[in-house]
């Protein structure tokens, strides 16, 4: 028989028993009273990002990601089948005079006001209107977002001309007429919000939108400012962490294409100390999808079931990015083409996937990306294979190529040039100061500190040109190398070669992609600040071949005509140097939710937790697709509203107390 202290033991054991077994599964955040059920919640994690900023107008990475799900686009390309993503907008067409876009939006629009409650199913049928589509993009103009769209059509506020709530027209300049770059902004993805929250919101602030949070969660912002559209609304936000949970006054719950409400009731955005950390916490199934970079995936899929990624089989995700050497071509003889060529001989794009673990697709040497297929639209596969390089792990072709205009020396241990070069020299392939009296340093590979794929792949690089073709070049991965570091050094010209990572959610056709990298009338810059062209290489003739890429009409022969000659000079000058087709990282877990984009079933590229332009619609479409797994870990607790759980657990606590009371003597 059990005495009475040990049933108590017994008891209090089998309280908190109970007790942990209700909560597992259960997120509870003390301050906030917030608790979040883990069967029902999406959690992501990749770049950091400030997590009180729900700003819609700013496309870039430095904002809370679930701002993405409050607010919509009209339109998206899943850039992995070229295909729209329909959202707010039901149609976009050409005029037939090609110098008119016509928009037409779903006619069930509304906005939803936010509830500081959290209940968040507050009716609020405010229609959506080409109103609210037009005042967007003057806001993203006014915050410059829309360069080249706003070269093509002019000023947004006479362009866009409002036909009715659900019509709006987009007029061309005459010279842009069939621009597919116009067609392309367009279906961006840039974000919509309501005009008349944003003209009080732009009025307060005196136009000066820039340091406005738009935090709903800081308890200053104004209840009338607190409107948007999206299936999620913020929820929660710490140092760490974003959390979102469903809309269900969302309008799409009765539109015809999409008929219900999304699958994951919550979606939370958090920060690992380290990629190790996030690798364990989606093993044990605490985290559903991660951007951040894996070292050792091959060994990391082997080992860790859980683990999932685009592909099945290597490189294992989709080439959304270039990846490239960056010759500074103000330097001779960096800027010559020969010498261009003859580094490409040794690069091994194996070797280099092989350290990133199957990360890496071969690129084609005129940087487009495989698996964007809007991007390849005008791109020439004949010219990519006649001016592609072909590895040779020895060295011969490419000191064949050395030889022909350089001499080496043996006292120096390096080549230099036969043609005289600048001020008359005869240069080294290494750095050298003229009239130091023969003084030689390695040419350095201007690396981003922490950037440990990108760092491994120049490592290979420099290696081979040093061991292979005798040019002595060495990585520069100081511990200062922060972006704005880098960013600084490559405007000043302080660099012979450095390591550019072109990101394709900005970079999405060839026209966009060639403006940035190397046209000269690009003022705005390329790559987040990084000088236009790239590397200072200049040819105006090729500046002048990409304006008429774009205002040639869209999938014209002309424009046809157009592409091949830029091709061509592309893979004659060779004014970059591929490393390696890059990945944007997906990898997820299924133990809570499957129908995660993959080439087989879902052919769709996943959007980073970083969004940007081309990314905010995938992310919806991405999340509307979720399904729970059919066997969920049994930590969550499904089926049960939280406030009866809760109640029960404090029914029992109860229950369980009295009957551990001291007996009576």
């Amino acid at each position: 028989m059990v005495n009475k202290n040990t049933r108590s033991k017994v008891e209090v054991t089998i309280a908190f028993i109970f007790c942990a077994i209700m909560l597992s599964g259960l997120i509870v955040h003390p301050a906030s009273a917030i608790v979040i059920q883990r069967s029902q919640t999406v959690w992501a994690a990749g770049f950091g990002q400030n997590t009180g900023s729900y700003q819609p107008w700013n496309t870039g990475s430095n904002q809370a990601w679930t701002t993405y799900l409050s607010y919509e686009p009209m339109f998206g390309t899943n850039v992995a089948t070229g295909s729209l993503i329909y959202w707010l907008g039901r149609s976009i067409v050409w005029a037939s005079n090609k110098t008119t876009i016509v928009i037409t939006l779903r006619s069930d629009l509304h906005w939803t006001s936010f509830d500081p409650s959290h209940v968040l199913g507050v009716t609020n049928t405010t229609a959506i209107t080409t109103a609210d589509v037009k005042y967007s993009f003057q806001i993203h103009q006014q915050m410059g977002q829309l360069t080249s769209l706003v070269q093509r059509v002019g000023n947004i506020a006479t362009a866009f001309k409002v036909i009715n709530s659900t019509t709006l027209n987009v007029n061309l300049l005459p010279a842009y007429n069939g621009s597919s770059e116009v067609m392309r902004q367009l279906t961006y993805g840039f974000l919509i919000f309501p005009k008349a929250v944003w003209e009080n919101i732009n009025a307060t602030y005196d136009g000066d939108l820039q340091f406005f949070a738009n935090n709903w969660l800081d308890g200053t912002t104004p209840a009338k400012w607190q409107v948007a559209s999206g299936m999620y609304m913020p929820y929660y936000f710490d140092s760490s962490s974003t959390i979102a949970k469903i809309n269900t006054n969302w309008w799409g719950k009765n539109d015809p294409a999409f008929g219900r409400l999304p699958n994951p009731q919550f979606w939370g955005y958090t920060n690992y100390a380290s990629n190790d950390l996030a690798l364990l916490a989606m093993q044990r199934g605490d985290l559903d999808f991660d951007g951040n970079y894996l070292a050792g995936l091959s060994y990391i899929k082997a080992s860790y079931p859980n683990i999932k990624t685009y592909y099945d089989d290597a490189p294992y995700f989709p080439d959304k990015s270039a990846d490239m050497l960056v010759p500074n071509h103000d330097k001779y003889p960096l800027n010559e083409t020969w010498l261009h060529q003859a580094l490409m001989t040794v690069i091994s794009y194996s070797a280099m996937s092989s350290v990133d673990s199957g990360y890496l697709a071969t690129p084609n040497v005129m940087l487009i990306p495989k698996d964007d297929a809007a991007a390849r639209a005008t791109l020439n596969l004949t010219l990519v294979d006649e001016y592609s390089v072909d590895y040779d792990g020895t060295g011969t072709a490419g000191k064949s190529i050395l030889s022909t205009y350089c001499t080496f020396s043996a006292t120096y241990d390096t080549w230099f040039t036969k043609a005289l070069g600048p001020g008359g020299y005869h240069y080294p392939l290494a750095e050298w100061t003229v009239g130091n009296n023969g003084t030689i340093a390695p040419w350095k590979i201007l690396d981003f500190n922490g950037w440990t794929d990108v760092d491994a792949m120049d490592t290979i690089a420099a290696n081979s040109f040093t061991s292979l073709l005798d040019i002595n070049v060495v990585t520069d991965q100081g511990s200062s190398n922060q972006w704005g570091v880098v960013q600084a050094k490559v405007n000043s010209g302080d660099y012979d070669l450095f390591n550019m990572v072109m990101s394709g959610q900005l970079n999405m056709n060839m026209y966009e992609r060639y403006f940035q990298m190397f046209s000269t009338h690009n003022t705005a810059g390329a790559g987040g600040g990084i000088n236009a062209p790239l590397g200072n290489y200049t040819n105006e003739e090729l500046s002048d071949l990409i304006e008429e890429l774009d205002s040639a009409p869209a999938g014209s022969a002309a424009q046809w005509e157009v592409a091949n000659a830029i091709q061509t000079i592309i893979g004659e000058d060779l004014p970059i140097i591929p490393l390696g087709g890059h990945p944007d990282w997906q990898v997820y877990s299924t133990s809570y939710w499957t129908n995660w984009p993959n080439s087989e079933t879902n052919p769709m590229l996943a959007g980073s937790p970083f969004a940007g332009t081309t990314q905010n619609a995938n992310n919806l479409a991405i999340t509307f697709g979720l399904q729970p797994a059919a066997a969920a870990p049994s930590t969550s607790v499904p089926g049960y509203d939280l406030t009866v759980v809760i109640a029960l657990i404090g029914v029992v606590g109860l229950v369980l107390a009295l009957r551990m009371r001291k007996p009576k003597a």
